[in-house]
C-alpha cells in the first residue's frame, strides 16, 4: 500500500509540473486557482510515523461552491485476508468516511488558508477462521488467560475540526498541510470463540490529535 501511496504522489508531481506549464493568465484570480466551481483530489499522509518517509491517510475530493465554501469527503480503506497458519484465515476490513466542509478565509494569489469540521463514521470487521483450531467471530485473536482481544470489531462515530493551509503551484496542482483533532464515539461489537460468547458488547468515548491529514497532494480535476 505504501509503496502505490509514493508512486501516486510521483504521478501527482509529474502532472502538476506540467499543468503548471499551461497557466493562463486568468489563473491569477482572487480565488488562488481554485474557485466556486473547481473540483480537486488529494491524497493525504503523516510524514515519519511509520516504515516509510509517508504513512499513508485518506483520499479526499472537494469541490468549491464560493471561493470560501469548499465541501469535502475523505476516504480510507482497508482490506486484507492473510493465512496465518496452513489452516488458519485471519480476515480484516475497515472503512472511515469525513464528509465536512471547509471555510478558506485567508486567500492571496496561490496561497489559502482555511478552518474545517468534519463528521466521521467508521467501522472495522474483523475474524479468525480455523477448521482445526478455535474460530472469531469480532476480533483476530483472543488471549483466553487474560480475557483480552485484537483488532477487535466496531463500529464508531465522531465529529473532527482542524486548520489547514495550501499553495498552488499553478491551475492544478498544489501541496498543503492540516491538524486537528477528534472526537469519536465507539461501540465494540461482542467476540465469539467457536460460537460461544468470549467478551459483551462495550462502549467507550475517547478523542485524539489529527495528524493523519498533515501532508496533502492535490490535483485540480475540474
Amino acid at each position: 500500500m505504501r509503496k502505490c501511496v509514493l508512486v501516486s504522489l510521483a504521478i501527482l508531481l509529474s502532472w502538476g509540473t506540467l499543468f503548471a506549464q499551461d497557466e493562463d493568465s486568468s489563473s491569477g484570480s482572487e480565488g488562488g486557482y481554485f474557485d466556486a466551481g473547481d473540483l480537486a483530489f488529494e491524497i493525504t499522509g503523516t510524514p515519519f510515523t511509520g516504515g516509510s518517509l509517508l504513512d499513508f491517510g485518506s483520499f479526499r475530493a472537494r469541490y468549491a461552491v464560493t471561493t470560501n465554501i469548499v465541501p469535502r469527503l475523505g476516504i480510507n480503506m482497508d482490506l486484507s485476508n492473510t493465512q496465518t497458519t496452513p489452516d488458519a484465515v485471519t480476515n480484516y476490513s475497515t472503512y472511515t468516511l469525513r464528509p465536512g466542509c471547509e471555510y478558506h478565509f485567508g486567500i492571496q494569489d496561490g496561497f489559502r488558508s482555511y478552518a474545517a469540521f468534519d463528521f466521521i463514521v467508521g467501522q472495522r470487521i474483523t475474524s479468525r477462521e480455523s477448521t482445526t483450531d478455535y474460530s472469531i467471530d469480532g476480533a483476530t485473536d483472543v488471549s483466553f488467560s487474560g480475557g483480552t482481544t485484537s483488532n477487535r470489531s466496531y463500529f464508531q462515530f465522531g465529529i473532527g475540526a482542524g486548520v489547514g493551509a495550501e499553495y498552488h503551484f499553478g491551475s492544478r496542482f498544489y501541496i498543503g498541510t492540516e491538524v486537528g483533532f477528534n472526537l469519536y464515539q465507539q461501540y465494540n461489537k461482542e467476540v465469539t470463540v467457536n460460537g460461544e460468547l468470549f467478551q459483551e458488547k462495550t462502549k467507550n468515548s475517547f478523542g485524539n490529535i489529527n495528524t493523519m491529514n498533515s501532508v496533502r497532494v492535490g490535483f485540480k480535476f475540474l
